[in-house]
């Protein structure tokens, strides 16, 4: 992977949402970003559950695509793997998740629980409304990296004039 680009970490069910996975790889690329997939991850001599650890909490930005199916869970955790992608994002670098639900009727309760979690007001993440379809997803998607990258852009700029200014007192 090219040190010089974003690494953008793709958490999903698989089997449910590979439309959607494939569609927000399709963005992070066109953006000039690299893209982490779990079925795409290059880990020899380690098991699916390091190399899912790995890739988020290594990832620069964490993309959350949220189905009503709860997925694959990890029997000695107790919680999916995308629970478990999830949470460990969340304990590296919680700014740098970003979160697409989709709309859906009938989602499983465990899912449920997962994304009342996920989505709570003062502890959770901002979503746009549930996408509906791979284009919503697809403008939700660009227009959050763009947003994040340049919000990140701006941090740097303005820590770059702090240090400056300090620099010129002494």
């Amino acid at each position: 992977i090219d040190m010089d680009r974003l690494k953008v970490f793709i958490s999903s069910t698989q089997k449910d949402l590979q439309s959607e996975r494939d569609t927000a790889q399709g963005i992070i690329e066109r953006l000039g970003h690299s893209c982490l997939r779990a079925e795409s991850y290059d880990g020899p001599g380690v098991s699916p559950e390091v190399a899912c650890r790995r890739m988020s909490k290594d990832c620069d930005v964490y993309i959350g695509i949220f189905g009503s199916k709860y997925g694959f869970k990890i029997p000695d955790l107790k919680i999916s793997a995308t629970e478990m992608e999830y949470r460990e994002a969340r304990k590296h670098i919680p700014e740098k998740i970003l979160v697409y639900v989709q709309r859906s009727e009938d989602i499983e309760p465990e899912q449920s629980r997962f994304l009342t979690e996920v989505q709570d007001f003062s502890e959770g993440y901002f979503r746009h409304e549930k996408f509906e379809t791979l284009r919503d997803l697809e403008n939700q998607i660009n227009r959050d990296l763009i947003t994040w990258t340049t919000n990140r852009i701006r941090l740097l700029v303005a820590k770059e004039i702090e240090v400056q200014a300090l620099r010129n007192k002494v």
